[in-house]
């Protein structure tokens, strides 16, 4: 559900930036063109840029799809990059970031998206009216006919 929201922290400083790929281009005819992959590395180069970060400074990204521009982009600007599975302090700060996205979307209040909380509850919530909640889901994906008739695979 929801776009996708992109976290930076500086962990020696606690320092961070947040952004968004809107939920449109995850569906419809744009889906198609990758266009999240142009508005992630849009993302990132702002975050770079507000973070002031040097080349000195190793920096540590999601290895999901989404991201592949953006190491491409930083490699290719002479950045160290490496591909690390996000925890602790950022992945909890990504998770607060993207609760609070969902509740700019109007699915609800912070209360009513935390209680969500993994995927088969957010699936869930739009299954109970899926004619007016579908709208918020990411419906480019292949996954999601199957998903849409409720057909969940592990």
């Amino acid at each position: 559900m929801g776009g996708a929201v992109v976290v930076m922290r500086r962990v020696e400083t606690g320092e961070s930036y947040s952004g968004e790929i809107s939920l449109t281009l995850f569906q419809g005819g744009i889906f198609k063109t990758k266009a999240y992959l142009v508005q992630a590395l849009k993302v990132v180069a702002e975050g770079m840029e507000r973070l002031r970060v040097s080349q000195d400074e190793p920096i540590h990204i999601c290895t999901g799809y989404i991201f592949s521009r953006a190491r491409e982009a930083l490699i290719e600007e002479g950045y160290t990059v490496e591909g690390a599975k996000i925890v602790g302090p950022t992945q909890e700060l990504a998770e607060r970031e993207f609760l609070k996205s969902l509740v700019r979307l109007g699915i609800g209040d912070m209360t009513t998206v935390a209680s969500m909380r993994s995927f088969n509850s957010f699936l869930a919530w739009v299954h109970e009216d899926l004619v007016e909640r579908e709208r918020f889901v990411k419906t480019g994906w292949a996954s999601w006919p199957r998903l849409r008739e409720g057909r969940v695979s592990k």
